[in-house]
């Protein structure tokens, strides 16, 4: 209670409300002592009936008891004088609100302390879609939890301002290539990094995919555990982000290929490959992690109780799934316990060629089922 009291204490303080109460309760003292003077001689009206005055007349209101001229003209005195008072408070307390709302020192503390959220890095013209999506596919997320760093003019950081939809939205504007901006939003305790670039004309591909490149390695650099995602148009980069073991590396260009080449051969190849990602039925492709209970079991028994169970559509696993260092470091840890040296041995070098996130689809029946596998699912959403 006594930290409550003093945070309290605090703000009034920063608002200066101490001295305007202080200011407000001198002057109701006067005009009620003025008054008192006044109507001293040849009148019985009460003393709280005059304080009771002097509070209405400062709120703008009218309250008839004044019986001489002398204290009709004081009254109507204090009657403006309360009116352009209340309304000096009023407005003063009003833009020391919104100005401690729009405080950028203020957000970004706030943007500091978050835990456990996301950040997306960079600039796009669909960029509200993109958004409403990660939402829709996240039903436990909402806006707040979500930071984006970008260098947009304020008439579109505005537009996303004051979007209903994305309302909470934390907006950071910097340089996502700078230590510093990555800071700002508390990279270090980010759940998830969606570096996605910046859509200008003046910036060729090259450029862009450097400043993501750029981008990735700080980010992985402050918060090694982090799950990083970086779309890249040139299939350079899409190298270098996969030799500094980048979790997800999104080559457009290579999906747009893809598309192309095999409608020679399948006519509407374009409409299978949109239904799969999400056509907006709610059925698409998803991965959930493989229960410890499934473990030892063959792939055929998960494929038959999920479309028996669930009516789902088991169409692989993924090998090795989550994030390189966290993972291989449990593997390690879970080698040393072992007093088998040969198999110590063994799973140091099965890490050292581990390859993250490995879909294997459609394995055979008896393929075994074990620790750190994914089932990649086509179904509803949940």
């Amino acid at each position: 209670m006594k930290k409550r009291g003093k945070r309290w204490l605090e703000k009034i303080r920063q608002f200066h409300l101490d001295t305007i109460l202080l200011i407000l309760l001198l002057y109701l003292t006067l005009c009620t002592l003025c008054f008192v003077i006044l109507q001293r001689e040849g009148t019985d009206t009460p003393f709280w009936d005059i304080v009771i005055f002097n509070l209405l007349a400062v709120t703008g209101n009218d309250y008839v008891f004044i019986d001489n001229p002398q204290t009709r003209v004081i009254g109507l005195f204090v009657l403006i004088l309360g009116m352009i008072g209340l309304s000096t408070i009023t407005g003063y307390v009003s833009s020391a609100f919104v100005a401690r709302r729009l405080n950028p020192e203020r957000e970004a503390k706030r943007m500091q302390s978050m835990r456990e959220h996301i950040l997306i890095c960079g600039w796009k013209n669909d960029l509200k879609s993109l958004i409403l999506g990660i939402l829709r596919k996240n039903r436990d997320l909402n806006p707040s939890r979500i930071i984006l760093i970008c260098n947009a003019d304020d008439v579109k950081l505005q537009t996303l301002r004051e979007d209903d939809e994305l309302k909470g939205l934390n907006l950071l504007r910097g340089d996502f290539t700078e230590e510093q901006t990555l800071q700002k939003a508390n990279v270090r305790e980010a759940m998830k990094v969606l570096i996605i670039g910046e859509n200008q004309d003046s910036l060729d591909d090259e450029l862009v995919d450097s400043r993501v490149f750029v981008c990735a390695l700080l980010a992985h650099k402050l918060n090694p555990t982090c799950h990083i995602c970086a779309q890249i148009k040139t299939e350079r980069y899409r190298n270098y982000l996969e030799n500094q073991h980048c979790a997800e590396v999104v080559y457009v260009d290579e999906y747009t290929q893809y598309i192309l080449t095999t409608s020679t051969n399948y006519s509407g190849m374009s409409k299978v490959m949109s239904s799969f990602l999400d056509n907006g039925d709610g059925v698409s492709v998803q991965i959930t992690p493989i229960a410890e209970e499934w473990f030892g079991k063959s792939y055929g028994e998960l494929f038959s109780w999920y479309k028996r169970r669930q009516n789902i559509l088991l169409l692989g696993i993924l090998e090795n799934m989550g994030v390189e260092k966290e993972l291989k470091h449990r593997i390690l840890s879970d080698a040393q316990k072992s007093t088998n040296y040969g198999q110590i041995i063994q799973n140091l070098k099965s890490v050292k060629s581990m390859e993250m996130n490995h879909p294997h689809l459609n394995p055979d029946d008896g393929y075994i089922l074990g620790p750190n596998m994914g089932a990649i699912i086509l179904g509803n959403e949940a």
